[in-house]
């Protein structure tokens, strides 16, 4: 079988590059940190719809005038948005973070240097629970 000549090579490519860029997986998240308030949300992938709301933090931890058993936690809910899809998951500070096919290889997880504001005590809650978290490629 005899080969295409260079120059009809070259042109053959060329009208294939689009039609191949179209079938390919699409491009990586960019690694970032994100600080976000309740109920914020940060578009990832506008063109797909793709983001992120941070939606609460549940407290559990031990007010400053008690004792109790246990230091408890705090946990921040959040929602992965894909169009029309939404998926909650939970991010928990020291523990491992979150991934999502919809997030193309990346991974979620709360910044080291975040701290929860004091708790307060008995009955009293904070203002606000500002949260950071950063995206990586694995």
């Amino acid at each position: 079988m005899r080969s295409l000549p260079l120059a009809c090579r070259a042109l053959l490519a060329a009208a294939c590059a689009p039609l191949l860029g179209a079938c390919a997986a699409p491009e990586r998240l960019p690694e970032a940190r994100y600080d976000l308030v309740e109920r914020q949300a940060v578009q990832l992938a506008p063109e797909q719809g793709l983001s992120i709301t941070y939606e609460r933090a549940e407290d559990s931890r031990c007010p400053d005038n008690a004792r109790c058993i246990s230091a408890g936690q705090v946990a921040y809910l959040f929602t992965l948005r894909v169009g029309g899809i939404a998926q909650a998951f939970w991010l928990v500070p020291g523990k491992p973070g979150y991934t999502s096919p919809a997030l193309r290889g990346s991974r979620i997880e709360l910044d080291r240097n975040l701290t929860a504001p004091a708790r307060g005590m008995k009955d009293e809650r904070p203002a606000s629970y500002p949260v950071a978290f950063n995206m990586y490629n694995h």
